[in-house]
């Protein structure tokens, strides 16, 4: 291989720590994996190490069953393990910083060193990344990141985590005072020691994170706009993080077939995708991975990605647009837009999650169910909302959405919660409060109020991580009980951080439990009534979206995945863990499903899917499953319209697209066996409502 033709990143032996990230499906996994194979491979003398930050693991799927090589070691984090490890080995230090500096007891301290508080993923990931990285072991650690959204919170950590520091440190504040007031001196022990080792290692982290010539964030994206704006979100986050970024790998790419329209379309809008992105951001080098037929998988696949690659010009980009589209269409009138649509949901659901692993299409498929239901229910209002840090809702339906319900369609209303923006607002509400209970000082006693008065207020930053993702999701269940919509639909963050926030109202009520009994048991020291109400109302709030999510009359959730072992297994998993927490799951969306074509590229698509269709078939007997055919990209609210029609039956059970019937399913196979017929007047006009329905 000519290795002068190969991305940066994997000539430069400088680099220490190598990330991938994006929106999720975009293949970040498997650049992950296939970079590190391709370094081990290229310095057999030295050793890597690939580690995924994901909550929902999928390297060693990537890998297939079979073994790395020598010098390649694997890690998949697990962030209750990295917890349970970090409490073992910090227990004592925490325990100490906190009789030291506060006026908790020994029970007290137990309670909070002891809770299992949420949302932890990212902060022991990076820990666990820190370590690897003070360990000195490896030439380069290859970093799997999770979605987009919650890996700009992974990279936002060493600052949140610095204000923790700064809280232990402050706890300590006062006990070195009065040390040196009534000892005359103080002499640091093993406690300041820790407290100075932890913020020295965070510090070399931030700096190697920071180091152009060390450290190296590769973003992973898709020439289509959901893709596209995700990445334009996360490159404007990199650069206000100050993280450096080069190369971005442009992942999948189509080439056009003269007779497949599909193919010709994806191949021309990418084409013009990229030359969108090569005239917004011409600092970066752009680089192609073509769409590959088969699912990448195993060592051997993985080394061959990289001999792939190609640095995308405007001039590959303009060949590409030019290229020919054939006028003849070959799908088969039956494979239009979905097989075997699933009834509408029924009229007294009033929560309905679209769920799956990161780029299967939750995000397109909940925008065309919500257009769907609020047509089907004229009298109804119905809610869309997203509550993850990287929201796709704007930019899915064309439409300007923001924190605030926006119409956009008769009946339907849509919200992009800002969790931040709340969580800050809590803050401010929680300091100003402070600020009156602990107006006097100047006498010794006023001092030392003074320094309890400091903890209290960095109290927040110590908060479980998803108390912001809590604090946003009040505001639906304030709608909720004011009964000022009648459905809600959510679409959700990727699996791994969906389970995260199916498992947090439960997890969050511990932790309020904990700090609403302190409140209680010291406010002859301190009062704070509204902030303490704050934590009633909020833990109320909870426990009626918990027993919302886990009444199948009134809630459930739709899983969509797609037809690749990787969404397969996480299909698996995501469905366990729902039946574990008691949340219904009635519908099973398979997305993106090649149609029968007579394109070579689709064909051989479709017989790679058939046995992974007939897997969901058995695994998922219980439940509706539905295919829906990959198709011109639905965006805007005029094609996501057309989708969510082929969705579902219509409400008096007609069939909208496809009859279940047994000649349906008779006329599917022949197809599968034989390819499509010549064409007829009736697939002409089947043609015609595929290409029209996915106009504006």
């Amino acid at each position: 291989m000519d290795r002068s033709a190969l991305p940066g990143f994997l000539q430069d032996k400088g680099l220490r720590l190598l990330l991938f990230g994006g929106k999720g499906g975009v293949g970040k996994t498997t650049c992950a994996a296939a970079a590190a194979l391709q370094l081990a491979q290229q310095r057999p003398q030295d050793s890597f190490l690939l580690v995924s930050t994901d909550p929902a693991h999928s390297l060693l799927d990537c890998f297939g069953g079979t073994p790395a090589p020598q010098n390649l070691v694997l890690r998949e984090i697990d962030p209750q393990q990295s917890l349970e490890r970090f409490k073992a080995r910090h227990e004592e230090h925490l325990s100490t910083i906190a009789l030291r500096g506060t006026f908790l007891d020994q029970a007290d301290v137990a309670k909070l060193v002891q809770l299992s508080v949420p949302g932890l993923d990212e902060m022991m990931a990076l820990l666990e990344i820190e370590a690897a990285v003070k360990e000195s072991r490896y030439a380069c650690i290859v970093v799997d990141t999770a979605p987009a959204g919650h890996m700009l919170r992974l990279l936002g950590l060493p600052s949140q985590m610095r204000k923790w520091i700064a809280a232990l440190d402050a706890m300590l504040a006062k006990y070195r005072y009065l040390t040196q007031l009534y000892q005359g001196n103080y002499e640091k022990d093993a406690v300041d020691l820790y407290l100075e080792q932890t913020l020295a290692d965070l510090k070399r982290l931030w700096t190697l994170l920071h180091s152009a010539k060390r450290c190296r964030f590769v973003p992973v994206m898709l020439a289509e706009s959901l893709s596209i704006h995700v990445t334009r979100v996360m490159l404007r986050e990199l650069e206000r993080l100050r993280l450096p970024v080069r190369e971005i790998i442009v992942n999948r790419l189509l080439t056009a077939q003269a007779d497949c329209p599909l193919c010709s379309d994806g191949a021309a809008r990418q084409a013009l995708a990229i030359t969108e992105l090569l005239q917004a951001f011409p600092n970066h080098n752009f680089w192609s991975l073509p769409a590959v037929g088969n699912e990448v998988q195993g060592p051997a696949q993985l080394l061959a990605l990289w001999p792939l690659v190609r640095e995308l010009t405007a001039a590959s980009a303009d060949a590409a647009v030019t290229a020919p589209v054939g006028a003849q269409q070959t799908i088969s009138p039956q494979a239009a837009l979905v097989r075997e649509p699933p009834s509408l949901p029924q009229a007294s659901i009033t929560l309905l999650l679209f769920a799956g692993k990161g780029g299967v299409g939750k995000t397109t498929l909940a925008c065309a169910s919500a257009l769907r239901l609020a047509q089907e229910r004229p009298a109804a209002k119905t809610l869309l909302f997203s509550i993850d840090p990287a929201h796709s809702l704007a930019a899915c339906l064309g439409h300007e959405v923001g924190p605030q319900e926006t119409h956009v369609a008769p009946g339907l209303s849509v919200i992009e919660l800002d969790a931040q923006a709340e969580y800050a607002q809590l803050k401010k509400n929680y300091t100003a409060e402070l600020t009156g209970a602990f107006g006097r000082s100047g006498t010794q006693a006023g001092i030392e109020l003074a320094f309890d008065r400091d903890v209290l207020e960095r109290m927040l930053d110590v908060a479980p991580p998803g108390l912001d993702e809590m604090l946003a999701l009040t505001r639906i269940v304030d709608l909720m009980d004011r009964r000022q919509y009648d459905l809600f639909i959510l679409d959700t963050a990727p699996t791994g951080h969906l389970l995260r926030f199916l498992e947090m109202p439960e997890l969050m009520e511990k932790w309020l439990s904990t700090f609403f009994a302190l409140f209680l048991k010291y406010r002859d020291i301190f009062w704070l009534p509204k902030i303490t109400q704050m934590m009633v109302d909020l833990s109320k709030k909870m426990k009626t979206f918990r027993r919302l999510l886990t009444d199948a009359s009134q809630a459930a959730l739709v899983a969509v995945t797609i037809p690749t072992e990787m969404a397969y297994a996480e299909t698996l998993d995501l469905v366990n863990a729902c039946q574990r927490l008691g949340v219904a799951v009635p519908i099973l969306f398979v997305n993106l499903v090649a149609p029968p074509s007579s394109c070579p590229n689709c064909a051989a698509a479709r017989r790679a899917q058939k046995p992974l269709l007939a897997r969901y078939h058995t695994a998922h007997a219980q439940r509706h499953m539905a295919q829906v055919f990959r198709q011109k990209e639905p965006r805007g609210i005029g094609r996501l319209n057309a989708l969510g029609q082929a969705l579902y039956r219509a409400s008096d059970s007609t069939p909208i697209v496809i009859a279940r019937s047994a000649a349906t399913r008779q006329s599917m196979e022949h197809l599968d066996r034989h390819g499509p017929q010549p064409r007829d007047d009736e697939c002409a006009k089947s043609n015609q409502f595929l290409e029209s329905s996915h106009d504006e």
